[in-house]
C-alpha cells in the first residue's frame, strides 16, 4: 500500500506538524535562523532553551523539507528552505566560508570562525536538491541517503535464483 496505507498517512501528517515545528524555529527568531533546541513551556509556545540560542549550521529540518517536498509535491517546503537560505547567506556567511552563530536573536551578531563538515556536506545539499523538483534523485525506488546526505543508488534485490529484481518494494 505504500504512502496510501492508513499507517503512511498518520505518519506524514505527524511529519508534516513536527517538520511545521522546525520552520517555526527558524521563521520565529529575529535573523530567521534556527535556535540549537528550543523548551516548550506549559500552556504557553516555545523558546529557545538555555544556553540554545546559538546555531551550529544543522541540517536536520533542510532534511525534512526535502523529504516532504518529495513525497507531498507540496511548494511550502521548498519555500520554507529558501527562507532559511537567504537567513543563512544573511547572517551566517563570511568571506571565505559560513559560520555557526552564537545568538540566533542577535542580528547584529557575526559568525563564529568555526564551519562544522555537515554544513556543505548535508545542509547546503538538501537545501540545494529541494529547490531542483526535477531531480533525479529518487528517494522511493532508487536512492538512499548515507549519513553524510550522499544520495547512494539501491541495488538490485537478487532471488534465489540468481536474476535482479530492481523493484526493491519487492
Amino acid at each position: 500500500q505504500g504512502l496510501e496505507s492508513s499507517r503512511a498517512q498518520r505518519d506524514l501528517k505527524t511529519a508534516k506538524a513536527l517538520t511545521y515545528t522546525c520552520y517555526q524555529m527558524y521563521a520565529r527568531s529575529k535573523t530567521g535562523i534556527s535556535p540549537e533546541w528550543i523548551q516548550f513551556q506549559s500552556g504557553s509556545d516555545f523558546r529557545p532553551g538555555r544556553q540554545g540560542s546559538h546555531y551550529l549550521l544543522r541540517p536536520e529540518a533542510f532534511e525534512s523539507f526535502f523529504i516532504l517536498s518529495y513525497l507531498t509535491k507540496d511548494p511550502v517546503y521548498r519555500e520554507w528552505g529558501w527562507e532559511c537560505f537567504q537567513a543563512i547567506e544573511r547572517y551566517c556567511k563570511t568571506d571565505i566560508a559560513y559560520g555557526a552563530l552564537s545568538d540566533v536573536d542577535n542580528v547584529n551578531g557575526k559568525p563564529r570562525d568555526e564551519m562544522e563538515s555537515f554544513f556543505l556536506a548535508e545542509s547546503m545539499k538538501y537545501l540545494y536538491l529541494l529547490q531542483d523538483p526535477d531531480t533525479e534523485v529518487d528517494i522511493l525506488n532508487k536512492h538512499v541517503f548515507n549519513t553524510e546526505a550522499h544520495p547512494t543508488r539501491i541495488f538490485p534485490i537478487i532471488d534465489q535464483e540468481g536474476n535482479e529484481n530492481n523493484n526493491a518494494a519487492s
